[in-house]
């Protein structure tokens, strides 16, 4: 199997996997503030649910970030790069997409770095440990990488 077929089956598999996930972390969003509402109306507020809903949006933005990068649904500027010839134009988004995987690389790389930062570090309701809520950083980082990889291939084939 060549490398951009590897590299397309790769997208395509973290995709279904980022997309599973947004839709359960939305569903579990909802209960959470759902219980939120109804705790605060019928007795005491639980502490836990807003710390525990702020990370789970935290969460699905990052991960739905890939979800749109992949489609390719992130806002851009096309208004010059519509008018080249088909070969220019490909080697301007070819060149875009190198910049985007740039970018994707040192949000990683300090994704990491905060995460090894907060290593002792516990969020206040939950006691969950920050760097697993700082994961979504570089791993989402990390399934666009793959992503931009994988637009390159198949731009490259054509």
């Amino acid at each position: 199997m060549r490398a951009p077929a590897i590299l397309k089956k790769a997208s395509d598999v973290l995709d279904r996997i980022a997309l599973k996930a947004v839709i359960a972390l939305i569903i579990a969003m909802i209960a959470t503030i759902s219980l939120q509402i109804l705790s605060r109306t019928l007795s005491q507020a639980y502490t836990w649910t807003e710390e525990l809903s702020r990370y789970l949006l935290v969460w699905s933005t990052f991960l739905g970030a890939t979800l749109a990068y992949k489609r390719g649904l992130h806002i851009s500027v096309t208004l010059f790069l519509d008018l080249f010839p088909g070969r220019v134009r490909s080697a301007a988004v070819v060149a875009g997409t190198l910049l985007s995987m740039l970018f994707f690389a040192v949000i990683a790389w300090y994704g990491f770095s905060l995460m090894a930062m907060q290593i002792f570090q516990v969020s206040p309701a939950l006691q969950l440990p920050m760097r697993w809520i700082y994961l979504v950083i570089p791993m989402a980082a990390l399934v666009m990488l793959v992503h931009a990889a994988s637009f390159i291939g198949g731009e490259v084939k054509k």
